[in-house]
């Protein structure tokens, strides 16, 4: 049976989030097509030096965010996937490092989580502000949305956060959907569609073979909402630092 069957597919979902005063940490999470886990890797916190802030300039980004990290983390990874989910633009840049199709999940446009306390009132003042972090680092916290079920909420509920609401985003969706642009990126290498309730960009190589993508992940969207598994990503990150 083929790599490429349904019943094998594996799914990776890889983001990076910037922690104030700890630096970029990646997070790499392997789902089968039902949204089980069955592989994650996070790395260690990397902050850029001196020299390659000059050296890259507006560059940077794309550098660390997909040559550094996300290809070292699906180096490391000892799990082939069929396709590779991101909600941080400059991880795209590891397309062109790696043999697998790499889709942007927009996150925009929908349902903001939004704790209305602190989590823990014994927490250090550190804990608690990588605690309120936007889960989706790229936009500002009033924009960074999520529309979550009552099973992700109970999920999140496990991990301390508590009394969550829901906030609508009143932003004009088309305009939010835009990819954040990434000097070095080629966004014309990507073209937006719409899945389910989700939008995504999809790599465009060729007609034929964009086309077998997304009628891929229509399918695949039945079953796995494409924006929870960053949640929790975010989540077992923040634990990781927890423990620390």
């Amino acid at each position: 049976m083929p790599h490429t069957s349904p019943m094998l597919e594996k799914l990776g979902f890889l983001t990076v989030i910037d922690l104030p005063r700890v630096g970029l940490i990646g997070g790499y999470l392997i789902l089968n097509q039902t949204g089980r886990p069955i592989e994650f890797h996070c790395t260690i916190p990397l902050k850029p030096n001196r020299t390659q802030e000059i050296l890259y300039g507006n560059t940077l980004a794309p550098f660390l965010y997909g040559e550094q990290i996300a290809k070292t983390l699906l180096i490391r990874s000892k799990i082939p996937v069929t396709y590779v989910f991101t909600n941080t633009a400059a991880v795209l840049a590891v397309h062109e490092h790696i043999g697998t199709p790499v889709f942007y999940v927009f996150e925009t446009g929908k349902k903001q989580i939004s704790p209305e306390q602190p989590v823990r009132e014994e927490k250090n003042a550190e804990q608690s502000s990588a605690e309120l972090l936007p889960l989706f680092p790229e936009f500002p916290a009033s924009k960074s949305t999520l529309e979550i079920s009552e099973e992700l909420n109970a999920s999140l509920k496990s991990f301390g956060i508590e009394n969550v609401h829901l906030q609508l985003s009143s932003n004009d969706e088309k305009e939010q959907r835009r990819i954040p642009e990434v000097p070095g990126l080629n966004f014309e290498d990507w073209q937006e569609v719409k899945i389910g309730n989700r939008f995504l960009a999809v790599p465009v190589v060729n007609e034929a073979e964009h086309q077998l993508w997304v009628d891929n992940i229509k399918r695949l969207s039945r079953t796995i909402d494409f924006a929870e598994p960053f949640t929790r990503i975010y989540l077992a990150i923040e634990e990781t630092q927890r423990a620390a």
